[in-house]
């Protein structure tokens, strides 16, 4: 009972579930004889406690990819493989070899029906024994809870940790969950420094100056540390190539459409769909009613935009976002051909042009930004939706070296008292906007933005 006690505290260390979910841990000799569908707190354990595996954690009400737009989107799979460090690998190892010689085709319960009400019993016992001597008033939640504390420290990922331990914080939301698809060996990456911290404290715990023992009976068929896991809806670099080359090849096409008026009409709803599109695809702006609704929200001298897409009474969701170079004069040839356009349109307008984005239906009346319209004038190839541009910049820009933080602050996620420009904030404007606007200005000049004139006066 013993071996299996050590076993039961190492497994929770290693993999941040709680008793119950590592009380139904099963052993496994090969990867392939998983069943295909396993939840967020299923685990599997290899025979040498090497690796161990789990259904992905998914936030609720995430949206599904549709068939119609899979092969644009970044493939996402359904297991997560986590490697497990040599001190942890001590502590499960000898239990789990002895299970694992009994698994033939499938897998074996890690610790048997019958067994676990009394060794549930013993684990308590040792936690009020480790209490009463330490008085470290250590609980099951918080062994349970110690990867997950250990993983979010100091500019951790927050997300990151929450796909690994299959847990959400006590407080708050996560809703870079929706936007996230991280790859696979950037998880297993923090998760093995996680784990370093943990050897390190159990060395001190032991008073041994250095970690025990890695027990590795035999080899085992590695588990594959490749792939993403997490959103469905982040587009691939190539669909973002092409998206790009469409909508500058769609510019000229317009300008073949019979007749003067016509010519003038389609080109400029191709324009400002264009424009509005390069727009979200440098500052993660949501598809909605009138993106930009006033000029006085953008600085093209200061190369600054301030974003209020999703926000309360007190604009506490309102975020600064700096502009890359070539949205700054895209910006500035589309107010040109803005002038032209209303100085030619004044009859047809009949009314004051107060947005700056503005589209005219076939009698050049004035229509309304909105995302149908958008999607109708865009005209994106396998018509993926309007938001991938947040999901694909969020990730990209963690992908591209920015903290979670900056990410946050630029996507616009946080809760309630974490506001990057609250009075009292410590978060760094100029730290935000050297490291955004050099990742952000690349990812333009990779996907093929440019500058397109309009109409002339």
């Amino acid at each position: 009972m013993y071996k299996k006690l050590i076993c039961l505290v190492g497994l929770m260390l290693a993999t941040g579930r709680d008793l119950t979910s590592v009380l139904g841990a099963h052993v496994i000799k090969n990867y392939h004889n998983i069943p295909e569908t396993i939840c967020d707190q299923a685990l599997y354990v290899t025979n040498n406690a090497t690796e161990w595996l789990s259904g992905v954690f998914k936030p609720e009400n995430g949206r599904r990819v549709n068939s119609n737009w899979r092969d644009a989107m970044r493939p996402t799979i359904e297991r997560l493989p986590l490697p497990i460090n040599a001190t942890l690998q001590s502590l499960i190892a000898p239990h789990a070899w002895r299970v694992g010689m009994q698994v033939k085709q499938h897998s074996v319960q890690l610790f048997k029906e019958p067994t676990r009400k009394q060794l549930k019993e013993e684990f308590v016992q040792l936690l009020s024994a480790v209490s009463r001597e330490t008085g470290a008033r250590l609980t099951e939640q918080r062994l349970s809870l110690h990867l997950f504390n250990t993983l979010n420290v100091g500019e951790a990922d927050l997300a990151a940790t929450c796909l690994i331990t299959a847990r959400m914080p006590t407080v708050g939301q996560q809703s870079p969950l929706y936007y996230y698809a991280p790859a696979v060996a950037n998880l297993a990456q923090q998760y093995t420094a996680a784990l370093q911290r943990i050897e390190r404290q159990l060395s001190i715990a032991l008073d041994t100056g250095t970690s025990p023992t890695s027990v590795q009976p035999a080899a085992i068929e590695p588990a594959t540390f490749e792939g993403y896991i997490g959103s469905q809806m982040v587009p691939t670099a190539q669909y973002v190539t092409e998206l790009v080359a469409h909508l500058l090849k769609h510019q000229h096409e317009v300008k073949k459409q019979p007749g003067l008026f016509q010519q003038l009409t389609a080109f400029h709803n191709a324009y400002t769909a264009y424009t509005i599109a390069m727009l979200m695809f440098c500052t993660g702006y949501r598809s909605i009613r009138d993106p930009l609704p006033r000029l006085a929200h953008i600085s093209l001298s200061r190369g600054v935009i301030v974003i209020a897409d999703k926000t309360n009474d007190h604009q506490s969701n309102a975020r600064f976002l700096p502009l890359p170079s070539v949205m700054v004069e895209q910006f500035r040839a589309y107010l040109k051909h803005r002038k032209a356009m209303l100085s030619r349109l004044q009859l047809y307008l009949g009314q004051d042009w107060d947005t700056p984005f503005l589209f005219l239906d076939t009698y050049g009346k004035p229509k309304q930004v909105t995302p149908d319209r958008l999607e109708n004038h865009l005209q994106w190839p396998q018509s993926p939706p309007l938001n991938i541009n947040r999901h694909y910049l969020h990730t990209q820009l963690k992908e591209h070296g920015c903290s979670a933080a900056l990410t946050d602050a630029f996507m616009g996620h946080w809760d309630m008292g974490q506001e990057p420009w609250a009075k009292y904030s410590t978060f760094c404007p100029r730290e935000y906007r050297q490291r955004i606007t050099s990742r952000v200005e690349y990812m333009m000049r990779e996907q093929g933005w440019a500058v397109i004139e309009g109409i002339a006066l």
